[in-house]
């Protein structure tokens, strides 16, 4: 007899038990649901998916719209050791696709009520309708924010790109500068030694090459010396410089002793054309006396 009330009792005490609702996801009241494979996830602290109970369970859901239009679902059980307690409600509104849940309106609330009978293998009931409302996402404005930070993100990689690309144009001529770097010229500047001048440049450098390195710069190539006799094979001519003066100058001025003899050419040249001119105008005067002396003759 006492074996037999053992038995009966255990099973009487859970039916007198409670069912109860622990919490869902998304939560009442949540926002920002995707409108296509809308599931919410309940979670109970009892056994509601056990064979023996979940034909019963699996239809005490009910989902509605806005309007209050039902929307189809269906309902799965935890499928896992440990999940007893887990049940998915999966929305399907009509039409949808075969194999494919389909869409709930944008922006819209949803209404999802557990029923009262919800039952644990126990025998335990839930004893009180659970209502839980979650607003669908609105793709426009979800766009729009999705462009926005689009945008932003282009931007942000635009200026981090203009920014990396001056400190590396930066780097680069700072190290064109050290290359050239004179450490007799900053010993004087700096009143330093030479080899304290070689230090400070040593260092410049290495800190230079730092930059180059996280910037992606390059030093520059090293330049080779060279002579001063321009190479046979330069494709650059050297430019010619010419020097501008006012006017021709004799040769004694800068200190030269040479004699063209240009000067002595001018004067015979000079005395040639005296005796030509002359020669020329003698027989003109002599004939302008004959005349003379013939007009003298008659007037005798």
């Amino acid at each position: 007899m006492v074996m037999l009330i053992l038995t009966f009792s255990a099973p009487a005490f859970a039916a007198d038990g409670t069912l109860s609702f622990i919490s869902s996801t998304p939560n009442s009241g949540g926002t920002n649901v995707p409108i296509e494979n809308v599931g919410v996830k309940l979670l109970f602290d009892g056994n509601v998916t056990h064979e023996s109970v979940w034909l019963a369970n699996s239809k005490a859901f009910s989902l509605v719209d806005p309007d209050g239009n039902a929307v189809e679902y269906i309902a799965y059980p935890g499928q896992r050791a440990g999940e007893e307690g887990y049940i998915l409600v999966l929305a399907r509104p009509v039409p949808a696709k075969e194999g494919q849940p389909g869409q709930l309106m944008q922006s819209a609330i949803y209404t999802l009520t557990i029923s009262a009978d919800l039952m644990a293998v126990s025998g335990a009931r839930l004893g009180e309708e659970i209502r839980i409302s979650f607003e669908t996402m609105d793709m426009a404005a979800n766009s729009r924010l999705s462009m926005i930070v689009m945008v932003v993100m282009m931007v942000g990689v635009i200026v981090l790109m203009f920014v990396t690309n001056m400190r590396k144009m930066k780097a680069e001529a700072e190290a064109a500068a050290l290359a050239k770097a004179n450490p007799y010229r900053i010993a004087k500047e700096k009143d330093i030694s030479v080899d304290e001048a070689k230090v400070l440049i040593e260092k410049a450098k290495e800190r230079n090459q730092k930059k180059l390195e996280k910037t992606g710069g390059k030093a520059p190539d090293p330049v080779e010396r060279t002579s001063a006799a321009p190479r046979l094979d330069s494709k650059k001519k050297e430019k010619k410089k010419t020097h501008k003066v006012k006017g021709p100058r004799p040769v004694t001025e800068g200190g030269s002793k040479f004699k063209t003899g240009r000067k002595g050419l001018k004067a015979r040249k000079a005395r040639a054309d005296a005796a030509k001119k002359a020669a020329a105008e003698g027989p003109k005067r002599s004939g302008s006396g004959a005349k003379k002396s013939k007009k003298k003759g008659k007037r005798r």
